[in-house]
Formats: C-alpha cells, structure tokens, sequence
C-alpha cells in the first residue's frame, strides 16, 4: 500500500467542445479561440492539481489530437473513441467537429482495451438517419450517436487494496447520454406554468413528448450500458462509470441504472442535493453553461414559447454528471462501496471545476466541496471576469479510494 493508502483517484469531466451545432461546413463557436485556448489552459492547470490518476472525459474535440494533447500534458496515455464526427474520409465537414470520449491513466500501468459501445443514433434504411462512425478518420454520420468507451486497468501491487481476493483490476467506463429536456417534476412544472401563459394544447402534448422520448432514449442507453459493462467484468472485479448522463438524480435513466445495482458515488459519500453544492450543470451562476444554452435545438415548427420553455428548463441548476460504482458479488448490498475488493472503500467524493482560491492547490482548484460557490450571486449580476474562474461549461466529479484513515 502507498503511503497516503489510496489505491485509485478518478474523476469524471465534461471538457465542453465549444461549439454551437450549427453550419454545415463549419460550425459555429460559443468563445472566442482566444477564451477557447485560455480555458483549455486552466483545464489542464486544474486536472494538474487535482492529480488523478484516471480521468474520463467527454466531448474531447477534436480527435484524436485533442485525446493526445490532454496525455501530453499530463504525462498519461489515452484510449479515445469518436462518438459524432460528420462525414468523415480522412478528413470532412464539418470542419471543427470529431467529438468524443477519452480515458486517461498512468503511463506505465497496465491496460487492457475493451473497445465501444454503441447506446443509441443506430444505423437506419432512411438517408436521414445515417449515423456510421469507424473512427476519427471515417464517418458517416447525419444524425447525434451515443456511444460507451472501456478498459480494464490492473493497479500496480504498491496500490491494490491489502484485503483484496485476488482481483487486482478495475473496469472502467465512460459515456455521454442524450442531451434534451427530461420527464421530471421540475420540468412539468414549468410546462404548467407556460400553458397558463398562453401555450397552446398542440404545443403542449410536443413537448411531453419531447419529453418522454428523451427519457426513454436515455432509459435504453442505460440498460444497454450497464448489460454491457456487466459482462466484461470479470468475477469479483468493480466497475467505476463516469460521464455526462443529462439525467437528474430522481430520473428514470439514474434510477434504471441503480436499479442494475449500480450506486452512486456521490449519495454513497453522504451529500445533499441542494443545487447550490450538488448542480454539476448551473446556467444560473457559471457563464460558460449560459454560452452552451445556444447549442439547445428544440425542433420542429413551434412557437416562441416552447422555445422559452425549453431554454427555461435547461437553466434551472442540477447534478447531471456523475461517477457510479458497480461492486464485487458477494459484498453488502445496503452499502456497496464499503469494500470495492482492490479498490478498498470510498473516501473522498466532490465536484471540482470552480477556481475559488482553494487552498489544495497553487492553481486554486476547489476539489473539496466549495463553500464559497453556494453563496456566488446569480449570472446577472456576475463581471464578465468570472468567466476566468471556470474551466468548462459542467462541473466535473471527483472520488478517491482506499482503504479507511
């Protein structure tokens, strides 16, 4: 056992490719190149101080240079896979668009690629729904793919957990879900609020089901997910999953997923869902999630209204971004995580992406939970320099293990 008696610290970011979905060539930028390589550089600057040893990211862009880029800088190898590219051979429009995701580990540990996994955006007979993507370099794709990334990584003997049974690996996942508004009570409401306003009962039944499509997209994405992941475990080995799932806690997609077995890292650690301290996804206090707004697309020929409707659901604050633990069989169900086999137990579990001045760090990262965002004034009121304080548009999860101080 090393000397801090931690045997894994991972953490899980959105990295925001900046880009606002529109164009056909090219598409446009939500920051200006300039803000762009700024925030690129706090970005690494903060992971730097935050020291994990696995990162998983989502919406690494452009690939693969940018996966390499992120290894570069902070002295890692990279597996990455292509999750929406456009029309791709060897190079092709748009432009400025080959997203992904990316998982990033220690240079000299051992790994065992475990390939992707497509969620949703399948291939279909109509020319519209052509969505193929072979790779950085080969795509053609017409409409939004979901995909999953794994590998199995075996910790070095100085960092597996003294109790483990022989399990000397951990399976890691990453994955981005569907991005539109959900089925959730907070939502219904403000969809009640706009029909007293005036919003038509056309309007209305569009978008619960835009709505509930969302929902059940995301439930799928979840089941094919988490079977997915299941069956490359080996026996006795945990699973560690992180991403952007644009699922709220008390959705059907989290609750699918919990009901596979799975546990949430950050209730396991105990924390409050109160928005200020819990919100991963917050228009309301951090700018760059204000700028992503623009990339919302609603759809179909509707009023101003459901457009409002939909910017106001996306602005209200909430923990979309999460790490989740699958356990060995055999271990307590009640509390999954009290002993992950080589993992040991889980000790730590915070958010991290605000500069706050942070004591932890010269770079000021705010890894432990940050008093002082709950009490930041609402974007309104906020001088553009704040915007220098961020390094992506979500806030990222961070959780450490080991065995128990």
């Amino acid at each position: 056992m090393n000397g801090s008696n931690t045997t894994l610290k991972v953490a899980s970011l959105n990295t925001w490719h900046g880009l606002n979905g529109k164009g056909t060539f090219l598409f446009g930028l939500l920051e200006a190149r300039s803000e762009r390589v700024a925030r690129l550089a706090r970005q690494v600057n903060a992971l730097k101080a935050l020291d994990a040893d696995v990162l998983l990211l989502q919406e690494v862009n452009p690939l693969p240079f940018r996966a390499h880029w992120y290894a570069r800088q902070l002295h890692k190898r990279c597996e990455y896979v292509s999750c929406n590219a456009g029309v791709k051979l060897g190079w092709g429009p748009p432009w400025n668009l080959n997203e992904g995701l990316a998982i990033l580990f220690p240079q000299n540990w051992k790994v065992e690629a475990l390939g992707r996994k497509r969620l949703s955006g399948e291939l279909r007979l109509s020319p519209l729904r052509l969505s193929q993507v072979g790779g950085p370099y080969l795509s053609l794709q017409l409409h939004e793919s979901r995909v999953a990334l794994a590998l199995r990584l075996t910790l070095p003997p100085h960092r597996q957990h003294a109790n483990s049974t022989g399990v000397t690996s951990v399976l890691l996942g990453v994955t981005h879900l569907h991005h539109a508004p959900a089925l959730t009570p907070r939502n219904e409401a403000e969809l009640e609020v706009m029909t007293s306003e005036g919003l038509s009962q056309e309007e209305r039944l569009h978008v619960l089901k835009a709505f509930r499509t969302a929902n059940a997209r995301r439930v799928s994405e979840v089941d094919t997910l988490a079977s997915w992941l299941e069956r490359l475990r080996k026996p006795g080995e945990p699973i560690l999953l992180g991403g952007d799932f644009n699922s709220e806690p008390e959705s059907a997609p989290v609750r699918t997923l919990l009901r596979h077995g799975w546990s949430d890292v950050w209730k396991i650690a105990g924390h409050e869902e109160d928005p200020a301290c819990a919100a991963t996804w917050d228009p309301g206090r951090n700018p760059l999630a204000w700028a992503s707004q623009k990339f919302h697309q609603v759809g179909g020929n509707f009023s101003s209204q459901v457009e409002s409707l939909f910017r106001r659901v996306d602005a209200l604050p909430r923990r979309i971004d999460y790490l989740f633990v699958y356990p060995p069989s055999g271990l307590d169900s009640v509390n999954p995580t009290s002993d992950l086999g080589c993992l040991g137990s889980l000790r730590n579990a915070s958010r991290f992406g605000f500069l706050s001045g942070n004591p932890l760090a010269s770079e000021g990262l705010g890894v432990h939970l940050d008093p002082t965002f709950a009490q930041r004034p609402e974007r309104a009121s906020l001088d553009s320099q704040e915007n220098e304080r961020f390094i992506s548009d979500h806030f990222g999860v961070y959780a450490e293990f080991g065995a128990n101080l």
